[in-house]
């Protein structure tokens, strides 16, 4: 029983708890702009959430004594919207402004009190107090600078900043901050006033050549120990335009080649236009690379380039002629090894010229085969054989070899001369006269001649000339 009692009675607080949560209103204060000056305007912004579970509709509103004439601090007190709709646990805000009165006393904290409450449940209400600060006015300390309005990249320059205090009260540790988007002109210090005193700070600058020529903004401000402002002054000045272009030039030689570089840099303030020309004629620009990629005019390369200040723009021109010259050696040995080879193989070569052409339009040519033993060895066993196609006949008519065999074929006539040995260096010329059956127009091919020998190691090995031929004119040419 006493446990029953016990259960019932932690329910009960457990649901008190709940209903005591849905009926309270859940509120954030969010300082928009709680500091304003008289006659200014601060604002506020209330977030509230909907602990119901069911939807609802809340209001927000003032007490009338909260404005003037009842209220020396307000004139007015303005929502953005009176009323919130909200579904259960869903979150909204009301935005509140408050226009200060003119004559409201400053450097002082002010509440207001506003009240929200459900339109459906009156009794879910919840009153919130908003503290407004009111500041002081921003020109309590005058500012007096000395700054020149232009100056040149590069100088020194003295920069004097007078301060005076314009109340008949001691102000101490003030905060003089000197800012401005020119690196050089950047300070802060503290000072501490007397009633009325006028205090001169003094200090340098000094640019870089290379600092960009433009107007730039200077702010001086004047803090408390609250970091109120309580002084402003803003101004510019005016860097001048200074063109300063470097140029560095390096040449690297090398076999056969050559690597200028040439380099420009703007170490002036302003943004310029560099044109680079180099003067090549036909030949060295076909030996020259360049980087990056000039345009020609009037046979020189030409290079245009725009320059921050600080950058630079470097180009490369080099020249080689290695390639030439490797080229020339590669041709010189490449023909020196041919003619090696050539001089130490078996070398035949056949010809054929024409002697005459008879009154019946027929020709005689004589054919001359060149046989030569460029190797090292003596050769054995060395036969010619050579063929006569059915379109020309032999006129038996031949040098000082003469064939050791005649045999007539299907295709033609094939003559066989055995020379035997050949010794390394040892020639011979074989020449003999043949006529046309029949008259030659265009073009007379005949078959190469072949050479057998037997090789140091006793192999037959056979080798062919070229196939020869001879143009034909008609007989009326």
């Amino acid at each position: 029983m006493k446990k029953t009692l016990r259960l019932l009675f932690i329910f009960l607080f457990i649901l008190s708890g709940i209903v005591s949560a849905e009926n309270e209103i859940v509120t954030e204060i969010i300082d928009v702009s709680n500091e304003a000056e008289a006659g200014g305007t601060a604002e506020f912004q209330i977030k509230i959430k909907n602990h119901q579970t069911e939807r609802d509709v809340y209001k927000i509103s003032y007490n009338d004594l909260s404005i003037a004439p009842f209220s020396d601090f307000a004139r007015n007190i303005k929502f953005e919207s009176s009323q919130i709709k909200l579904d259960p646990e869903e979150s909204g805000t009301f935005g509140i402004s408050i226009d200060i009165l003119d004559t409201t006393l400053e450097d002082k904290n002010y509440e207001t009190t506003l009240t929200i409450s459900s339109l459906t449940k009156p009794e879910i209400s919840e009153d919130i107090i908003l503290k407004t600060y009111v500041v002081s006015p921003e020109d309590v300390i005058m500012i007096f600078p000395d700054i020149p309005e232009t100056i040149v990249p590069g100088e020194e320059y003295e920069i004097k900043i007078r301060l005076k205090n314009r109340a008949n009260v001691k102000l101490e540790s003030y905060e003089v901050l000197v800012s401005s988007d020119l690196p050089q002109l950047k300070k802060n210090f503290i000072v501490d006033f007397e009633p009325n005193e006028e205090i001169i700070e003094t200090f340098k600058i000094k640019t870089g050549e290379k600092t960009i020529a433009k107007n730039y903004v200077v702010n001086i401000r004047v803090y408390d120990i609250e970091s109120k402002t309580k002084g402003s002054y803003s101004s510019a000045i005016t860097l001048i335009k200074s063109e300063n272009i470097g140029e560095k030039l390096n040449k690297d030689k090398g076999f056969l080649s050559a690597t200028t570089t040439i380099t420009k840099i703007n170490e002036g303030n302003v943004k310029t236009t560099q044109k680079i020309e180099v003067k090549k004629n036909f030949l060295e620009r076909i030996f020259t690379d360049t980087s990056p990629e000039p345009y020609m005019e009037s046979g020189k390369y030409v290079w245009e380039t725009t320059l921050k200040p600080g950058e630079e723009f470097t180009i490369e021109i080099t020249s080689n002629y290695r390639p030439v010259f490797y080229g020339i050696i590669i041709i010189i040995i490449a023909t020196l090894i041919m003619n090696y080879l050539l001089e130490r193989s078996v070398i035949l070569r056949k010809r054929m010229f024409k002697i005459k052409r008879t009154p019946e339009g027929l020709s005689e040519l004589k054919v001359l085969i060149h046989l030569r033993n460029g190797k090292s060895e003596e050769l054995k066993d060395v036969r010619i054989l050579d063929v006569l196609p059915k379109t020309l006949e032999s006129m038996d008519e031949f040098g000082t070899l003469k064939p050791t065999k005649e045999q007539q074929g299907t295709k033609g006539k094939r003559f066989i001369w055995d020379i035997g040995r050949l010794s390394p260096g040892e020639e011979r010329i074989i020449s003999y006269k043949v006529k046309s059956n029949i008259r030659l127009i265009g073009e007379t091919k005949l078959p190469p001649a072949v050479i057998q020998y037997t090789s140091k190691s006793g192999k037959i090995i056979s080798e062919r000339s070229t196939s020869i031929s001879l143009e034909h004119t008609s007989p009326n040419n």
